[in-house]
């Protein structure tokens, strides 16, 4: 793709581009101070210089670089020495080599007399990134709590800690650019590409950020569901204490077959039934030949069978016993309990998966 050179335009192409150029360069910097001002109102007075008048009462143009201010510098050096104490003392939790020569790196730039603009913005940066990862890490090093509104609520610090590094990111990159631009003033065009450049890579971190978000939140409602199964088995325990023991103590014997409920094997170990054997046995299907599988393999206590677990108030198998009104409804709640609670029930360890 060929480009035309800025001398082959006509003049009236180049004064509209000179005019475009304007106006791009005058609403970035409006957003860049607007959003400046909003982050820390007082830099903005520290930022800009008061209109200097001349001997005839006219206002002199302002330069467009303050002074060095070495009180901000100091307050920023002590707030830096701040947060790098808490992350230090938070890494001892965690086990990162890269983390820990980042944190050395940025050391070793703090200990530089003066720094610049931009090596105090990437200071900045890199103290948001490193509180960032050692959060992270110390999450996942973490053992997991028992007590699961305790994780729910971690799950969202750690979501809103993601969204407030990812509007960080946004800012630092267009003070980036806007700092770009303002050192090219003395040129015609500033570098639009550059610009560009940026904000596309900007956009990329904001759309990682926004996966590792979107992670959470999946992994958020998984434990909300699993907290809801654990509160309607709580709901049940009684019954399932009563009804389901045949089931949930541990035992060496498990169904074998997907049609005989007779056909059974013995295990190496002493374990709960196994829900999905029962599934392929057809013994949770809301059918009488359902109840009379989970009947016969709950109830059996056949010598050749040699069924150790305990049977509860669920009934022993007889033979035609399943008419009786008070074993066919211990059977059906039985049945009941394992369609509705079985996933919380092997979550739980009272089944084998």
């Amino acid at each position: 793709m060929s480009h035309v050179s800025p001398h082959s335009r006509s003049e009236s192409e180049r004064s509209q581009q000179q005019n475009t150029t304007a106006i791009f360069v005058a609403v970035t910097a409006a957003v860049f101070f607007a959003a400046l001002w909003l982050a820390n109102p007082g830099l903005i007075a520290w930022l800009t210089k008061p209109n200097e008048t001349d001997d005839r009462g006219q206002n002199s143009e302002t330069e467009e670089t303050a002074p060095d201010n070495p009180d901000a510098i100091a307050t920023s050096r002590l707030d830096w020495t701040t947060q790098v104490a808490a992350i230090e003392q938070r890494l001892f939790n965690v086990n990162s080599r890269a983390v820990k020569q980042q944190l050395a790196s940025l050391l070793n730039t703090l200990e530089k007399e003066d720094l610049s603009q931009q090596e105090q913005v990437g200071v900045q940066n890199s103290l948001i990134q490193l509180q960032q990862q050692v959060t992270l890490l110390n999450e996942q090093s973490s053992p997991p709590s028992p007590n699961l509104h305790t994780l729910d609520g971690r799950l969202n610090s750690i979501s809103e800690s993601i969204q407030n590094g990812e509007a960080e990111q946004i800012r630092i990159a267009r003070q980036n650019a806007e700092q770009r631009v303002r050192t090219e003033h003395d040129k015609k065009t500033p570098s639009i590409r550059d610009i560009r450049l940026s904000t596309n890579d900007n956009q990329d971190k904001a759309a990682a950020l926004r996966r590792q978000i979107a992670q959470v939140q999946r992994e958020q409602k998984e434990f909300q569901a699993k907290a809801a199964r654990l509160a309607a088995l709580q709901r049940d325990m009684a019954d399932v204490e009563r009804y389901l023991q045949p089931f949930t103590a541990p035992g060496y014997l498990q169904p074998k077959s997907d049609r005989n409920a007779w056909d059974t094997e013995r295990t190496v170990d002493k374990e709960p039934v196994s829900l999905s054997r029962l599934k392929r046995l057809g013994a949770l299907e809301d059918t009488m030949e359902g109840l009379k599988r989970l009947y016969i393999f709950g109830g059996g206590k056949n010598p050749a069978l040699n069924n150790s677990r305990p049977l509860g108030s669920f009934p022993q198998y007889w033979a035609q016993h399943l008419n009786k009104p008070e074993v066919h409804q211990a059977v059906q709640r039985a049945q009941q309990l394992l369609r509705e609670h079985g996933q919380a029930l092997v979550e739980e360890q009272r089944l084998s998966p």
